[in-house]
């Protein structure tokens, strides 16, 4: 399916407003290796996270870096774990330990 973009300031207030149901980690489709995003699902609409660097855009690398892309991860655990560092997901609460 293709989806829309959405900025993390814009995510942030329906997220304050109540209108954020679930942030899941989502495999993007057409990569030539796997790349994860995170896929946003609110009343009434659905919408991959946007990448916005804060650095200039002649510094970066890419094709061209005016168009808007999703933010982009190389696994499912790094995109879980920022959607956590920003407060889109619950935090982890425990961990597995191993007795000996």
């Amino acid at each position: 399916m293709k989806y829309g973009l959405i900025s993390l300031l814009h995510l942030q207030i329906a997220r304050l407003l109540g209108l954020v149901r679930t942030v899941e980690a989502v495999r993007l489709d057409g990569e030539p290796r796997p790349q994860w995003a995170l896929l946003i699902r609110g009343r009434g609409f659905t919408r991959l996270l946007r990448d916005e660097p804060l650095m200039s855009p002649y510094l970066l690398r890419t094709h061209d870096p005016t168009v808007p892309r999703p933010m982009r991860f190389l696994v499912r655990q790094a995109a879980e774990r920022y959607a956590q560092s920003v407060g889109l997901m619950k935090q982890q609460t425990s961990w597995a330990v191993k007795e000996t």
